[in-house]
């Protein structure tokens, strides 16, 4: 015990003059569980279930060659919380909430001086409110720069996409959360309408009524019937925590934008077979300053990040180690904190991108060709 406690230590005067994060993650289905584990394909997916869950979480990979702007570095490691997306939903929450924190104990042994909450681990536990009162760490869901990146890559598709959203009818599904509803109230003041869609009606008149007291919004509408309003939509951004697809093509209007922030994604594969006039774009993802080496393959390309990711970052380079984004009060304050603070340091968007892979001007252009198209074929 006493040669484990001297070599924590000892890790942690190491970075004691550093800038240093770590970020949860998790597998988002079997296949990321075979990348690692071979044998997970030759069993059944309850049982790979059940390893997991018995599994302790640990460190993935060193994040390294991050260069803010202002010339600071910053270190950072990937630690897994090693259980599916439907697991943090079906297990008792006690449960959960206890293997995230003891995640962030191993990022702290580790040598971070705040941890980011990725994918689910963010959702339980009132946004990670629980978690941070069980750890003697920071803690950010990330939420904030998510928000922020979602809004920046929106805007800009509907631009290119010839949408005015003075005048268009904004759909925002998973309203109620942190990051739905933060988007919600920071495009209301510019936007023609704005549905709030979810599952529970008084969360959404809840939700509805905290919008129009903060910006005096006047064109905010709810609904829980997300196909059916969908179908009206101009533009889309979508953040639910469900483990499926909710979003298919039948239920998208011909020109559309939709920005799908969710992970697992909201929009359906189909959409990408199916409706060739609409355009459909990722959460903003964001390009890391510096020679970054994430150390593992967790989805964007190299060098860049998801906005959950980046903010946990740019919270290091920032040295504002503090709780930062919990539960579901995100303001439009700190979602221009945040921008200020990424333009500081170096992040940007990326461009659009799907897949992981850029949307071009081209691939744009012909979608507002169908598009055309279509409606003069009406």
């Amino acid at each position: 015990m006493v040669k484990k406690t001297t070599k924590v230590k000892r890790k942690a005067k190491k970075y004691a003059d550093s800038n240093t994060f770590a970020f949860l993650i998790h597998p988002l289905d079997i296949e990321d569980v075979t990348k690692k584990y071979k044998i997970a394909s030759k069993v059944s997916p309850k049982v790979v279930a059940s390893v997991l869950k018995r599994r302790r979480p640990f460190v993935m990979a060193e994040i390294k060659g991050i260069t803010s702007l202002t010339g600071q570095p910053a270190i950072g490691w990937f630690i897994v919380v090693p259980l599916l997306p439907w697991q943090f939903i079906e297990l008792e929450e006690d449960y959960v909430v206890d293997k995230i924190a003891k995640a962030c104990k191993v990022a702290k042994k580790q040598g971070a001086k705040i941890v980011g909450l990725g994918a689910f681990t963010a959702i339980v536990g009132n946004g990670g409110r629980q978690v941070a009162n069980k750890v003697d760490i920071p803690i950010t869901t990330g939420n904030t720069y998510t928000t922020t990146t979602a809004i920046q890559a929106t805007k800009k598709a509907a631009q290119m996409m010839d949408i005015d959203l003075r005048q268009a009818t904004i759909a925002v599904v998973g309203a109620t959360g942190s990051i739905g509803k933060a988007a919600a109230t920071v495009l209301a003041p510019d936007a023609g309408e704005v549905y709030l869609l979810g599952r529970y009606l008084e969360s959404l008149e809840e939700t509805a009524e905290d919008i129009l007291r903060q910006n005096h919004a006047t064109n905010i509408k709810i609904s829980t019937e997300v196909s059916k309003t969908l179908r009206k939509a101009d533009v889309v951004i979508s953040v639910t925590g469900s483990v499926d697809s909710i979003i298919y093509p039948d239920d998208l209007k011909s020109g559309a934008v939709i920005c799908d922030v969710a992970r697992p994604r909201d929009v359906s594969d189909l959409v990408a077979q199916v409706r060739d006039d609409v355009l459909v774009i990722d959460g903003g993802i964001v390009e890391v300053p510096g020679d970054v080496e994430f150390g593992v393959d967790f989805g964007p390309p190299p060098k860049m990040a998801e906005g959950c990711i980046a903010e946990t970052i740019i919270l290091a380079l920032e040295n504002k180690y503090e709780n930062y984004t919990l539960g579901k009060n995100i303001t439009p304050a700190m979602v221009k904190e945040m921008a200020d603070l990424a333009d500081k340091h170096g992040f940007k968007i990326a461009g659009l991108r799907r897949q992981e892979k850029m949307v071009t001007e081209l691939q744009i252009s012909e979608i507002k060709k169908r598009v055309k198209k279509k409606a003069e074929s009406v």
